[in-house]
């Protein structure tokens, strides 16, 4: 089966010159990002400034039918509401039409919103032109039958929907259809072709409007037919509604009046066309060969070179590829080392060992992130619960304490007590950071400590002098505190530690003990700081240095003697909690008329295998448990079915064989849509999967999404249409990854073909100069080229297989 995977991805960097909202002359900016006119995400607010940085990326795994995607800035505002400062819109077509292989990244001034941009859904016509025998005249007809998750465009969270069809300057509408974004029509209109019609300029545009009473009716979206739409007969389709073809530049014209500022974002969009799972034999038999130096050697440093240098992603995104590849044939251990060995032969000077982003060092970091997640938050979550909750103000620098007093109101309290108070908030954080780090040796995943152990030998072996005794623990050092623990403090919501990004205050103490870890990392006992403001904390890192030796000592001393290492590298077992906090669970009473909503705050836990909830995370309390083979779907509730925000549905299979629906609210969109996405991912492969659903609540005697009056109708919107955020516990999909790999194997195949046309050359200059045969120079030219040969090999087949099912 043939499926078409897309995937956006999106770094919110920076804004600079935002339009002033507060009286203050500053904002509070942040950006809320919207695919199709849906909420998905939006960035952490940054208070007082009018040229925040975010520096937040997202995955995005995108519905292959696509259009648009949305970025507004708002400007929080807790007393009169949240303002708009400006908008950014960009097409699926504009990033489809980049030149740049490896995305778009850019500065993008900020428009004006307007509301005509903001369109979603689809309209179920069925369309013709039919010829009357009695009179030989022809009619273009339409039946506007029903619409589907059309845009809101009232407070109530829905659209009072009509449409209205122009053909030849004749316009017709239909009736209009109250509180529903899934109305039902099924209204025809025929429209009169003249006799002296030619067809071939013949044009119908279908808009779709939401009726006002009070004001001018909102546009909602409008389709394009043309004469290769309309035929002689019947013609039943899905069209998505689209925007007016002129209304992105009259909003720049509109827009330039106001300077709002702008903002840098980089955009890649891959999209792949995965066949099914034997179609990639040859890709995975090239990439196991390349791992055993027996079957083929050479091939695996040829292959991570040309990845390395010829690819249109992100180095991370083909190690994650390449990682996720090698955990689903359990032999990313072998992988790694590999890798491992490669960049320490490339390396002469053992002080720049994986200090640059190379396959490996990027496969590492992948690596630590897929497997080890669950062993970061077991280890540090409780500090970092502990420093967000406490909200400490701590700063020692003293060209900053000044500023951090008056900002905080710190007036009384003078420059050394505040400096000397700070000083031992820090260091009660570092000294629980380092106990919990030196104590969780065994919670450490056993297969990242085969890669660390093997790390230290290979590094031990090339400099194997007195002189670099500490040059195999500071590669391991360089991993597991350089790019594992630092980062995960300094950024503990990328790595699950926390839901939320740091405000300014938390940002700054998770900032200063990031440099301490980085510093600890670094094994040398510091005599002196790059930055003067840290050497107070000097002594105390000093006592901790023996400690973080230990702790790497033991990381590193494992017998692998008697552990298979297949049974080391799976992702996770079912038991690993995927997602876990406290959501509002809903009781809704549909026939009640008094508190028909009760919300209930529950704690919720989702493994691979079950989604729990209960009142407390107490195993005491009393659970009820759904299996995540019984859930059906996973989906958005409208803001109108219950006139609450960030709801969401889970719809699973009951005991006796029903359907029973959970209802929960989140705290916000980025929790919502993380909680949707994570129950999505496990639910993937379901067989009681369901196609549809109702995205609203059935109230009275209907549904109030569609107006369907039984509560068993057929659902009015597709299920798993939206997007899915990626990260850490996306499950592992073998035939995509390899995919993606061939896809940059292909992106490489010209300078392959040149390189193979340049050694033939050389074989021949070589044999023809030779003195014997068997000559050592033209044996070696003679193995790299039938390797460059054997991966074409594998491209072209590649190639015929996709050539194939394309014809097909």
């Amino acid at each position: 089966m043939i499926s078409r995977q897309t995937t956006l991805y999106l770094r919110v960097s920076e804004a600079k010159n935002l339009l002033a909202k507060d009286f203050n002359g500053k904002s509070d900016p942040y950006c809320v990002i919207k695919v199709d006119n849906v909420v998905i995400a939006r960035t952490a607010t940054v208070y007082k400034t009018l040229n925040p940085l975010w520096g937040e990326e997202f995955v995005l795994h995108m519905p292959s039918g696509f259009q648009n995607l949305s970025l507004y800035v708002y400007d929080a505002d807790k007393v009169s509401g949240d303002d708009i400062i400006g908008t950014v819109s960009i097409t699926k077509e504009m990033l489809n039409n980049q030149r740049n292989l490896k995305g778009l990244e850019s500065w993008f001034p900020l428009q004006k919103a307007n509301k005509d941009l903001e369109i979603q859904g689809e309209i179920l016509l069925e369309y013709g032109i039919r010829t009357s025998e009695a009179t030989g005249q022809s009619h273009f007809f339409v039946t506007v039958l029903e619409g589907r998750d059309l845009a809101p465009k009232d407070k109530t969270g829905y659209s009072d929907p009509y449409v209205s069809v122009t053909c030849f300057d004749e316009t017709k509408v239909t009736s209009n259809q109250k509180k529903t974004r899934f109305p039902e029509w099924n209204e025809t209109l025929e429209f009169l072709l003249p006799s002296d019609t030619t067809y071939t300029n013949m044009s119908i545009i279908v808009t779709v409007w939401d009726k006002d009473k009070l004001s001018s009716d909102d546009f909602m979206g409008q389709i394009h037919l043309t004469v290769e739409d309309v035929t002689h007969g019947t013609v039943k389709k899905w069209h998505a509604v689209a925007r007016r073809p002129h209304v992105d530049a009259l909003t720049v014209r509109r827009g330039s009046r106001i300077e709002r500022g702008k903002i840098r974002l980089k955009l890649q969009l891959l999209e792949e066309t995965v066949l099914p799972s034997s179609c990639y034999e040859p890709v995975e038999t090239l990439f196991l060969e390349a791992i055993d130096e027996h079957k083929a050697p050479g091939l695996g440093m040829m292959l991570w070179e040309l990845l390395e240098q010829e690819r249109t992603i992100e180095l991370s995104h083909m190690a994650g590829a390449l990682v996720r590849f090698y955990l689903a044939k359990e032999t990313v251990i072998e992988y790694l080392d590999k890798l491992m060995q490669r960049d320490v032969d490339n390396t002469e000077d053992p002080n720049t060992l994986f200090r640059g982003n190379t396959l490996g060092t990027k496969s590492i970091d992948q690596f630590m992130k897929i497997l080890g997640v669950p062993y970061l938050q077991e280890t540090l979550q409780p500090v970092i619960e502990r420093i967000f909750n406490e909200k400490k103000t701590i700063e020692l620098d003293p060209s900053r304490v000044n500023s951090v007093r008056r900002r905080h109101s710190l007036h009384r309290e003078s420059e050394e007590s505040f400096i000397h108070s700070s000083q031992d908030v820090v260091e009660s954080y570092m000294s629980e950071v380092i106990d919990c780090i030196t104590r969780s040796v065994s919670a450490c995943p056993l297969a990242l400590r085969i890669v660390l152990r093997n790390t230290y030998l290979r590094v031990r072996f090339k400099w194997s002098h007195e002189t670099y005794e500490d040059t195999p623990y500071l590669a391991v050092s360089g991993f597991i505190f350089l790019r594992f623990f630092a980062p995960a403090i300094l950024s503990p919501k990328l790595f699950a530690l926390y839901d939320v990004h740091p405000n300014r205050k938390i940002h700054r103490t998770l900032t200063i003990m990031a440099k301490m870890t980085q510093t600890l990392g670094n094994l040398v006992t510091p005599q002196g700081c790059k930055e003067p403001w840290m050497e107070p904390v000097v002594p105390f890192m000093q006592s901790k240095m023996s400690a973080i030796r230990n702790f790497l000592e033991e990381l590193v001393t494992i017998n692998v003697e008697d552990v298979s290492p297949k049974s080391l590298v799976r992702q996770q077992s079912n038991d690993t909690v995927l997602q876990q906090g406290y959501l509002y669970l809903c009781h809704y009473h549909c026939h009640r008329l008094f508190r028909p909503i009760v919300l209930r705050k529950c704690y919720f836990c989702l493994t691979r295998a079950m989604l729990s909830y209960s009142k407390t995370p107490d195993e005491s309390s009393e659970q009820t448990m759904v299996m995540v083979e019984n859930i059906c779907a996973v989906e958005m509730l409208d803001y109108g079915a219950l006139g609450k925000s960030n709801m969401g549905q889970i719809i699973h299979k009951t005991p006796d064989n029903g359907t029973g629906i959970i209802y929960f609210q989140a705290k916000d969109v980025n929790e919502l849509t993380g909680w949707i996405s994570a129950i999505r991912k496990t639910c993937k492969y379901n067989s009681c999967r369901i196609d549809t659903f109702h995205p609203g609540v059935f109230k009275g005697d209907k549904w109030n999404c569609c107006h369907r009056e039984q509560d068993v109708a057929p659902g009015c919107s597709q299920t798993y249409n939206g997007v899915v955020l990626g990260d850490w516990q996306d499950p592992l999909d073998v035939t995509l990854d390899a995919q993606i790999i061939y896809s940059q194997l292909l992106h490489g195949r010209d300078l392959l073909r040149k390189q193979q046309q340049d050694l033939r050359l050389q074989l021949t200059r070589e044999s023809s100069h030779a003195a014997e045969e068997g000559d050592e120079k033209s044996k070696n030219l003679l193995t790299r080229l039938k390797l460059l040969s054997r991966i074409l090999d594998v491209i072209e087949q590649m190639s015929m297989q996709h050539e194939a099912f394309k014809d097909g």
